[in-house]
């Protein structure tokens, strides 16, 4: 196993476990994100494009995810 997979895994691991202790929804999702990105980065070393591409668009998915709940917090922020 690859240190880039064993990182991927550890921020994984790290995101589940911090959103078992309360983590917001914005940092649960960035930290998704960046396990798959570092996964994608992995499996493009590995020459495994198949595995990159749903890697790396995951990541991208997360990603979003990420913002849309920074955006909605925000949104709610300024309501009260």
């Amino acid at each position: 196993m690859s240190t880039l997979s064993i990182l991927a895994i550890a921020v994984g691991v790290l995101a589940v476990i911090g959103l078992g202790f309360g983590l917001p929804d914005r940092w649960f999702c960035a930290l998704l994100a960046l396990a798959c990105l570092i996964g994608g980065a992995d499996a493009a070393y590995r020459e495994l494009t198949l595995w990159a591409f749903a890697f790396f668009a995951s990541g991208a998915m997360f990603a979003g995810a990420s913002v849309h709940a920074i955006y909605t917090a925000r949104r709610e922020r300024r309501r009260q």
